[in-house]
């Protein structure tokens, strides 16, 4: 190659990076970091701990997760336990599923169960007039199913909090985003 063509595709090259750095440097200032403050210049933290997650009468089959999801999710929303003044409500409900997609043969017993569920939230304003955002959260967890009875329990009993954590990371994700616009 001559180098003539060296310095043309330098050139080439050079102008490319310009490009690429204009545009990225350009549409910084088009995105709000998620951690930092919202857009009326309050802490995120502050914010989310302003967050009532009330206490839900689940059905009896739900109880448990029910109890493990608003444990988490006061936890995620204000992991300081400091005591914030209420200005949203979180309303929460749940549709859970369990699936045994393995089944022995022999015994006609299942091998290992999927727990799934889906959290629909609605965050409004403490008065209950505004609704601020809406939607659902969907996750699973997966356990294995043992001979022992005992085993098999406190392995359900684990999914269970595998999937509440998962749900209330989602929620808690999917509230910062939200908040940190108004």
């Amino acid at each position: 190659m001559s180098s003539l063509n060296l310095k043309a595709l330098n050139i080439r090259g050079l102008a490319h990076i310009a490009v690429v750095a204009g545009l990225a440097f350009g549409l910084s200032a088009c995105f709000r970091p998620l951690h930092g403050p919202t857009a009326s210049g309050e802490s995120l933290q502050n914010v989310l701990a302003s967050i009532d997650v009330p206490e839900v009468k689940w059905p009896d089959n739900q109880a448990r997760i029910g109890h493990y999801l608003r444990s988490e999710l006061i936890y995620a929303l204000n992991g300081s336990g400091s005591d914030v003044p209420k200005r949203y409500d979180l309303k929460l409900s749940l549709a859970q599923g369990l699936t045994t997609p393995i089944v022995d043969s022999e015994s006609g017993r299942a091998l290992s169960a999927t727990l799934t569920g889906n959290l629909t939230y609605t965050l409004t304003t403490a008065d209950g007039k505004t609704v601020i955002t809406q939607g659902t959260a969907t996750s699973a967890a997966t356990y294995d199913r043992f001979e022992q009875r005992f085993a098999t329990l406190r392995a359900g009993r684990d999914a269970e909090i595998r999937l509440a954590r998962e749900l209330a990371q989602q929620v808690r994700t999917r509230l910062q985003a939200a908040l940190v616009r108004s």
